[in-house]
């Protein structure tokens, strides 16, 4: 499917990084896309893209706030489509360092799994409803390849969440399935989003460069959003083996974890 004319998407995620871009790659193919996110601003910064898109403030991790989003949404008709981009990471990462400031928080814990993991818990939820309602739908969840994998530079927090989703939807998309709901998945590797900003050690702008680009994610979930059955997508950049990083871009991230000699 190509054509999105007269459809309605949700994407969450939606004031920058692959939500924005996303959410603008659907616009430009018709659809009237509505972008979630907790800020406003940069969601209305997203809005500007295209006149099909529509900011509203929602977190995720609130189903209060899905709920009430999910009634400005419904006023427009059922959506099609939920692409659901949301998630954070912290720079504070690990089970055990010598350095406190790394040990991930109880805080950390708590909203690293209440936005990746029961963000999408209340979507799905929130649109699975009307969806079947209205004769079916497509839900494309991003996950990561440290759902997938050992990932040196996701973190313990993160990588738990992501292993969570990936178990999620494994469950759920045959339950999806029996009311005509099609669940898939997207796995990227490095990506150069917002979300590499919070690692405590940050890439050169030449390892930003050889990332997957925001760019290359909306094509992928437009791809992936498109397609009549489930799809599992694993996305890598060109240097980057699936399960693992190589030893030229791994090495000096290890060093600078400050974990001691190898």
């Amino acid at each position: 499917m190509q054509d999105w004319n007269d459809k309605i998407v949700v994407v969450t995620g939606g004031g920058g990084g692959m939500g924005q871009a996303a959410a603008q790659r659907f616009a430009d193919a018709g659809a009237k896309t509505f972008v979630l996110g907790r800020t406003l601003e940069a969601l209305e910064e997203a809005a500007t893209d295209s006149e099909r898109i529509v900011p509203i403030v929602c977190d995720v991790a609130d189903a209060a706030s899905v709920d009430a989003a999910m009634a400005i949404i419904m006023e427009s008709g059922t959506p099609d489509a939920l692409i659901h981009t949301a998630g954070i990471n912290t720079p504070d990462r690990f089970i055990t360092h010598k350095d406190p400031s790394r040990v991930a928080s109880r805080e950390t814990w708590e909203r690293v799994l209440e936005i990746n993991v029961l963000g999408v818990v209340n979507m799905i939820q929130a649109v699975a409803r009307p969806m079947a309602a209205n004769g079916g739908g497509r839900i494309v969840v991003v996950s990561s390849t440290a759902g997938h994998g050992f990932d040196s530079y996701a973190g313990v927090p993160y990588t738990a969440s992501k292993w969570a989703v990936h178990g999620l939807l494994f469950t759920a998309r045959a339950q999806l399935s029996a009311q005509n709901i099609v669940l898939s998945e997207y796995a990227p590797g490095e990506a150069n989003t917002p979300i590499v900003d919070k690692r405590p050690v940050l890439p050169t702008p030449e390892h930003r460069s050889a990332m997957i680009q925001t760019e290359d994610c909306a094509a992928a979930l437009f791809f992936i959003a498109s397609q009549s059955h489930s799809v599992s997508l694993i996305q890598l950049p060109a240097y980057q083996p699936f399960g693992g990083m190589p030893p030229e871009i791994s090495a000096p991230w290890l060093a600078g974890l400050g974990l001691g000699e190898k």
